[in-house]
This record gives C-alpha cells, structure tokens and sequence, in this order.
C-alpha cells in the first residue's frame, strides 16, 4: 500500500507558485525566505513527492486536484476531457506526448524518419560518427516528448555540454531546453552560455535556435507573457526549420502544461500531432510508407513450421477424438 504523501501549508503554496510559473527568485519573494532558502526547501518538496524536478513536480499537484475532483474551480472532467470524444491532446495531457504519438514519434525531430530516407537517397556510406550523434540526438528528443527532464540533468552532471558543443550544437540546445523545462536554472544558464552563433568557418547554432533558447529562458524564468510570445512565434513561423519549429512545439506544450492552462496544451498537443502527420503524408508522397496500411500478420508456415504445424494439428484432432 502506498504511503499517503502529506503536505504542508508551505509545500501547497509552493506548489500553488510553482504551477503558476513562478521562478524560484519569485516564489522565495513571495514567501518571504532568500532564494538559496528556496532552493533548499523546493528540493525538500521534490523528494517528498518522489519527484526530479520543478514540472514533475507541477505535474504531480495537478493530477492531486483532479483526483480530489476541482482545479481553481473546474472538476476533474473539464480538465481531463470527455472520455468519450478524447482527442490526441487529451491522451498527451493524460500520459504525456510520447506515449500519446506512439509511432508517429518517428516523424519528428532530428534524425527523424524524414532524415533516414534523404540519407538512403543520397547513398551517404554507413558512418559510426554519425550513427551515435543520431542516437544521442533521438534520445534527447524522446526525453522531451516524455517529460524525462532528469535526464537533460544526468547528461549534465556527465559533463556532456562540452562534447555537444564541439560535435553536434543543436543537441546542446535540446539539452538546454530539457534543463530548463525540468527547473535546472543554473545548470540551464551554463549551458546557454556555451553556444555561439553559427558564422561562416564556426561551428555554432543558427538564429533560430539562439531565439529558442532566449525564449524559453524568459518563459520558464518568470517573463512568461513575453517566453510564451517568443514561444509561439517559433513554433508558428513556416520559414523556419522542422526541428527548431518541432523543439519550440514541445516547449509550448509543457509551458501551457505547467500553468495549468489545458485547453492551450491540449491544443498544441493536437498541433503537434498535425506535423507528425504532415510528415507522414510527405514520406508517402516520396514512395515511402513507414505505417504500411496493408501490412499483414507473417504466416508461420514455413517448410520446417508447416511440417511441424501439420504433426500438431494431427495429434490435437487424435486427443480431441478419444474425448469423444
């Protein structure tokens, strides 16, 4: 039987704080204690809830007010959706949006499956160097579908930045991004710091991703009106490339998703959707169908399984015989 979580005045004003976006400065203000007080006692609160960080955390408070059947308000139903006309917004707002896209996660993101056939098209050789950025990246974009942001903190304390940084830097943004989602502030600063704009002959990010990760600093930090703004605009913005548009998709969603705003997650979710699928028709209209709609279930008979197969089905009709 699960222990029964109890939580005190201070931890339900944190929480409260916390699900409005409040930074960590913000809510130290608000309660009258310094903020590396705060800290202490924010991290307090996420062992007691058995939680990594600040979203999780946020997460976890609001299923705690559906379940006690009112948020601000509104019941439970409201806030989950009606079960019987659940959109894919509503499944990513009940699990998350991994789980929600399934294998529709293939179509987004860096390395996606969009990138797997131009790759093939190009009869590019096999690269191993390559092979592991792509692994690393999908990892990294998984960990942001899932709401996995312990893992951008793992990494982290890994000392990985600084070989992102060097080998693939729009990874270091997708790091940047899981810190910052999940809480990590000063963690998400440093690596912030670390990438430059890319120039002719340097390594670097684009325009887009240093407007990404401005963005979100603003939204996660306290500027929320002018993150979610900047949030949108990248997410909305046709001339801009799938992946920082995609990465800009997700941020939104888990921004709406942590100041309880359900109808605007539930809606980005469904966006978000409408780009896996778009991909999907893309791929289609190439030759390629990744989700073949014809494909059937393999016939195990095989020469060795259809002698096999024949013995078995003889032997159950013999039993089935003496029975009767």
């Amino acid at each position: 039987m699960m222990k029964k979580i109890e939580i005190t005045d201070r931890d339900r004003q944190m929480l409260e704080l916390l699900a409005k976006g409040s930074s960590n400065r913000s809510i130290a203000e608000s309660l009258g204690y310094r903020e590396g007080t705060m800290r202490v006692y924010l991290h307090g609160l996420y062992r007691k809830l058995g939680v990594g960080n600040k979203t999780s955390a946020v997460i976890w408070y609001l299923d705690q007010l559906k379940l006690a059947g009112a948020a601000d308000g509104t019941d439970a139903a409201s806030l989950a959706g009606a079960p019987q006309d659940e959109s894919f917004g509503d499944m990513a707002l009940r699990t998350n949006l991994f789980a929600a896209l399934g294998a529709m996660e293939m179509f987004l993101g860096a390395y996606g499956r969009l990138w797997e056939v131009a790759h093939r098209m190009k009869g590019a050789a096999d690269d191993t160097g390559v092979d592991a950025r792509r692994r690393q990246s999908r990892q990294l974009w998984e960990a942001m579908l899932k709401g996995d942001f312990a893992y951008g903190k793992q990494l982290y304390d890994g000392d990985l930045s600084a070989r992102l940084l060097v080998d693939s830097p729009s990874d270091c943004v997708q790091l940047a991004c899981l810190l910052c989602i999940g809480g990590y502030t000063r963690a998400a600063e440093r690596v912030m710091t670390q990438p430059v704009k890319r120039k002719k002959g340097r390594v670097g990010i684009t325009g887009r991703e240093l407007a990404l990760l401005m963005a979100l600093r603003d939204a996660f930090d306290g500027k929320a009106t002018d993150g979610l703004a900047a949030l949108y605009r990248l997410a909305t913005e046709s001339a801009a490339k799938p992946m920082a548009r995609q990465v800009a998709m997700v941020a939104l969603f888990w921004a709406f998703r942590s100041r309880k705003d359900v109808d605007a997650a539930r809606g980005t979710a469904n966006a978000i959707w409408a780009e896996a699928e778009s991909v999907r028709q893309q791929l289609q209209a190439m030759g390629e169908r990744p989700l073949d709609p014809k494909a059937a279930i393999p016939n195990p008979s095989s020469p060795k399984g259809k002698a096999s197969s024949t013995r078995t089905a003889r032997s159950t009709a013999a039993r089935m015989a003496t029975v009767d």
